[in-house]
């Protein structure tokens, strides 16, 4: 195998625990007895070893390095061996690759004004680098039954919840919806989507719907009247 056999080579980090490496290969690669990723940082000598495993579609391997910190600036350099032998150096700085883990704890209840309110909780916390630091992010929404149907609302401030309007609902739906985030100081990646929360928008029959149903209805009786007393008259 060359490198050329290795596609795709790519990292990130979620900037507090962990860096992933992954690359795609040829169907019925064992990545664990066929690859080796070697490690280092640019401040020390020692070369730490990561055995990579085959991602559930055995198409892809999977490298998780755990740093003991992760300094702003910091470069790896990394080595891929395939059976022993050395296919190339790559070099990386996590800062650049950041992709943030998903905000969690994600809630929704129903508002005195008719509305839906989201919140969440971000996933970092002191001392972590990302813990308060500036963070947008983008909500979709759609009904449980037509999943192609997804309304994403961006959200460019910072806070932990958002209020989903009921005239962006239909009434009588079951909803699904989730959320990701993206730290403005290091905009490599969002995060993968949250876990999703349901909601069912209820039918509830209001004043203006009343209201709207009846004027129609009185407009055709009045004109169905006029012309039964027409037809009357004539004759």
């Amino acid at each position: 195998m060359t490198a050329g056999h290795v596609q795709e080579f790519a990292c990130f980090t979620d900037y507090d625990k962990e860096l992933v490496c992954h690359w795609k290969v040829r169907a019925q690669t064992n990545c664990s007895k066929e690859f080796l990723l070697c490690y280092s940082n640019e401040t020390t000598s020692v070369l730490n070893l990561c055995i990579p495993e085959n991602e559930k579609d055995s198409l892809r391997c999977t490298c998780t390095i755990y740093p003991n910190n992760f300094v702003s600036g910091l470069t790896y350099i990394l080595a891929l061996q395939f059976n022993g032998t050395d296919m190339w150096n790559y070099s990386i700085t996590p800062a650049l690759i950041v992709k943030p883990r998903a905000p969690k704890n994600l809630a929704i209840e129903k508002a005195e004004n008719g509305n839906y309110n989201l919140s969440w909780e971000e996933s970092y916390s002191p001392p972590s680098l990302l813990s308060g630091q500036p963070v947008i992010y983008e909500v979709k929404y759609w009904r449980k039954q037509h999943p192609a149907e997804v309304s994403v609302k961006a959200i460019n401030y910072q806070t932990k919840s958002f209020e989903i309007t009921a005239s962006s609902l239909k009434r009588g739906y079951d909803y699904v919806a989730s959320l990701r985030c993206n730290y403005t100081d290091y905009p490599a990646y969002w995060s993968e989507w949250s876990e999703e929360v349901e909601f069912h928008y209820d039918y509830q029959v209001k004043a203006e719907d009343i209201l709207q149903m009846a004027v129609p209805t009185s407009c055709i009786l009045i004109v169905a009247g006029s012309v039964i007393c027409y037809f009357c008259f004539t004759k």
